[in-house]
């Protein structure tokens, strides 16, 4: 791939004014896209990521638990820009380690209605928008959709729909020219990994992973060079995820 490969090229990327998101924000920046980064609470922090990339940046704020902002963003990128060619769905909430005896229905509704139903109607906004001239969506799901541990019964059925979503979708978008592909983080440097350090020792590779690792995924399979990827789950987690399947038996 060329070094600018993605220049002239729309991409959203949800999420992303930190973590994961922003690493995502910076990959496709250096590839030379046009970016529409959204971002749903922190304005000073999005402007911040916006100013240091180049290129053509547009922010656009919303909460995407709520259907009523989702469309409103959706609609926004269909007037001022017709089409996109990638988007990637990182936008969503980890509620932390929660026992089965505190899951409330608020708990299930707060979490579902971003990382389920959000996601969802990321996806069909973005298949509308890449139906004639095709693209890659990019769902960012967790490789605790199949290998989890005590504590994380919600979030790992969120990401379990996040997986299922995308198959369907991938067989559904493929005659269109449209890629849908699901990229599984494990243990990902976010302010929230600083306070346990030693997780890294439990990673086969030995460290915690950096945005950019997902970033730089998420570019390849953006290009042309992943066009027969599609309906794929790809877990980006130094080997995690085969630790913790063999933990568990």
């Amino acid at each position: 791939m060329k070094p600018d490969f993605m220049r002239g090229k729309r991409v959203l990327v949800t999420g992303a004014s930190r973590g994961i998101g922003e690493g995502i924000a910076r990959s496709f920046s250096e590839a030379g896209a046009e970016l529409i980064l959204h971002y749903r609470t922190d304005p000073e922090r999005a402007k911040k990521l916006a100013d240091g990339l180049g290129g053509k940046i547009h922010l656009f704020r919303a909460d995407l638990g709520k259907t009523e902002e989702l469309s409103a963003m959706f609609e926004w990128i269909g007037k001022e820009f017709g089409s996109l060619d990638c988007a990637v769905n990182n936008a969503g909430w980890d509620p932390g380690f929660i026992a089965w005896e505190d899951i409330t229905p608020e708990l299930y509704y707060k979490l579902t209605d971003m990382n389920v139903k959000g996601t969802l109607f990321c996806c069909l906004n973005e298949l509308r928008l890449m139906k004639k001239n095709g693209g890659s969506i990019l769902n960012i799901g967790s490789v605790q959709q199949d290998t989890t541990v005590p504590g994380r019964t919600l979030y790992a059925l969120s990401k379990g729909a996040v997986h299922s979503m995308t198959a369907q979708l991938a067989l559904e978008g493929g005659p269109l020219g449209i890629r849908v592909n699901n990229i599984l983080p494990g243990y990902i440097d976010v302010p929230r990994m600083h306070t346990t350090p030693e997780i890294a020792k439990g990673i086969p590779v030995r460290r915690i992973g950096q945005g950019g690792d997902i970033g730089a995924l998420c570019v390849f399979l953006a290009s042309e060079d992943a066009s027969f990827i599609n309906g794929a789950d790809i877990p980006v987690d130094g080997g995690v995820s085969c630790k913790l399947a063999r933990d568990s038996r």
